[in-house]
């Protein structure tokens, strides 16, 4: 696995990293850790995602195919002061047996009172294998360029069932062009 590029969206209210990762190898990968890094202009450390007790979607890639490319969300990154930037690097990975299918349906953005915006609609698990703590990651581009993230953890999708998400933008998703995903966390 390997970082593609991360980019970082701040907010008066919240940060956001986005890192894009590509799977340079023939197999399916699970489980890989990811280290972040959010430094601000003078190139202090403000933010590391290695404090104990952080979820594990907050410190792992669930899930890459072969030679697929796919997004990485932390929407929880907490600064004292101005992030300008951010760093990750990606860790070992196994090799995923059998891959669980998720389909994203229905999904739709709206507006928040206040400016803000969500992104709602349902995971279906089309698998056999219920998925726990399953992650709806959702990334808005404009021009090409990452303009909005978020990210939704879902605390249980039974095998066969559909469960709502809502996903809570950092960073302005209007007009912008969104891609949906939510790999699977249990195999």
């Amino acid at each position: 696995m390997r970082v593609v590029s991360s980019t970082m969206i701040h907010t008066s209210a919240a940060t956001a990293v986005v890192v894009e990762l590509r799977n340079v190898s023939s197999h399916t990968l699970e489980g890989a850790p990811i280290e972040l890094t959010v430094h601000d202009a003078k190139g202090s450390v403000l933010y590391q995602n290695d404090a104990p007790g952080l979820q594990s979607s907050l410190t792992k890639v669930s899930l890459l195919e072969p030679g697929q490319e796919a997004v990485w969300v932390n929407d929880q990154v907490q600064t004292a002061g101005t992030p300008v930037s951010a760093t990750a690097l990606v860790g070992e990975a196994m090799a995923a047996p059998n891959v669980p299918k998720m389909s994203v349906v229905g999904a739709r953005v709206s507006s928040e009172a206040g400016g803000g915006a969500t992104e709602t609609g349902s995971v279906a698990n089309q698998s056999a294998v219920t998925q726990a703590d399953l992650v709806v990651y959702a990334v808005a581009r404009r021009a090409g360029k990452v303009v909005a993230a978020g990210r939704s953890v879902l605390p249980e999708v039974a095998a066969g069932t559909s469960v709502q998400f809502q996903i809570y933008f950092v960073g302005n998703p209007r007009g912008a062009q969104i891609q949906m995903s939510a790999p699977p966390t249990t195999f």
